[in-house]
């Protein structure tokens, strides 16, 4: 009973996760697909057993054990993306000429032929369900109208229902694609709102740079596990922003703001992540080669000889840098070294303040 439990649960879930996700919904609508198809494909099986319709039977039984294996196929391992197309187009196209050629107008494969272009759309997405859902017309109208299609048929078919039929054909893949469009610009929207969230979550909104979210769950990827390697840890922070604010306003605030972030991303190498660590505090975590001290002194030395322009006026800046290393990282956490280029921050905050104060990751607090 708690198997049963638990596999419902999971495929709950796999369908949950496939509303949002194009290759796991084609994976899951494939799978029931082949599973519908298996079972009803059985069914015939055994109704032309009754009947006594045994070639019928075993071309019944051949679809059904095609449908099945590639059901657990599906289910037991994973299947390139190409493979999904080349097999249900397979199992299309042996349905549709099973369909027409034996002779059966009626029935369980009428069914699945009207369903046809919606799981195409659907699998396939716009461009390959309608490749895949005009062959298929294309193989009815060969079918049912040009005399060398209509020599294979076994059945009279009616004129009544050589045009009626894909007529229905059409109008069920003309829906099935309105409502799969209609889908996918659903889709887009949301997955647009989720990347906006995700990069809103990671991301300070004034300055682009990393919030303490982001840089945190930079510092897990990217430490985790790691004890040999150099890091280096900047901390800065903005001299006297609070009587800008008062003075200037919190409009000049924000502009002096963004041009302090700025400036570590010019010095910046690919190997360095930068992010606004508090309301006027930058950090900057380096995991290259270059001197700490060096890089922290260039970008102090930039910000004091960039003045912000704001109403007319040219506001001078300057910051406090705190500057932490270690040559290991298994002799300190990342946070450690924060928290020692804290300290050495504000050691340049009480003497005297826009000077660079540097700790190794040997001395103590």
């Amino acid at each position: 009973m708690r198997n049963i439990q638990e596999f419902y649960q999971g495929m709950l879930g796999k369908i949950k996760i496939a509303v949002v996700s194009d290759t796991l919904r084609r994976r899951l609508l494939f799978f029931f697909l082949n599973g519908a198809l298996s079972l009803t494909s059985f069914i015939m099986t055994v109704v032309n057993f009754f009947t006594g319709e045994y070639i019928l039977l075993l071309a019944t039984l051949l679809f059904a054990v095609v449908c099945l294996c590639n059901l657990l196929i599906l289910y037991f391992s994973r299947i390139p993306e190409k493979m999904i197309y080349y097999t249900f187009g397979m199992e299309a196209m042996i349905l549709l000429a099973f369909f027409f050629i034996s002779g059966i107008p009626d029935g369980f494969s009428a069914l699945w032929i009207c369903l046809i272009p919606s799981f195409a759309l659907l699998i396939f997405g716009i461009r390959g369900g309608s490749q895949f859902s005009l062959l298929a017309l294309a193989m009815m109208i060969f079918l049912f109208w040009i005399p060398a299609g209509r020599a294979l048929l076994r059945y009279a078919y009616t004129a009544t229902f050589m045009l009626r039929f894909p007529f229905l054909y059409s109008s069920i893949y003309l829906i099935s694609l309105i409502i799969e469009y209609v889908r996918r610009e659903t889709q887009d929207q949301l997955d647009q709102a989720k990347r906006q969230y995700r990069y809103l979550y990671r991301h300070d909104a004034l300055t682009g740079l990393y919030n303490r979210y982001g840089i945190h769950e930079f510092m897990e990827e990217a430490f985790s596990g790691k004890k040999d390697q150099r890091v280096a840890v900047i901390l800065l922070d903005i001299d006297d922003f609070k009587s800008i604010n008062d003075h200037y306003g919190h409009e000049c605030g924000d502009a002096v703001l963004k041009m302090v972030a700025s400036v570590p991303l010019e010095t910046m190498c690919e190997h360095c992540r930068c992010c606004r660590w508090g309301g006027e505090e930058f950090l900057l975590i380096m995991q290259c080669e270059h001197d700490p001290a060096a890089v922290a002194e260039k970008i102090r030395q930039k910000i004091d000889q960039t003045p912000v322009a704001y109403k007319g006026q040219q506001i001078h800046v300057t910051v406090s840098v705190g500057v932490s290393v270690t040559e290991l990282l298994k002799d300190m956490t990342v946070h450690d070294l924060i928290d020692q280029a804290d300290h050495a921050l504000y050691h340049s905050k009480n003497h005297g303040k826009n000077q660079v104060t540097v700790r190794s990751g040997q001395e103590k607090m």
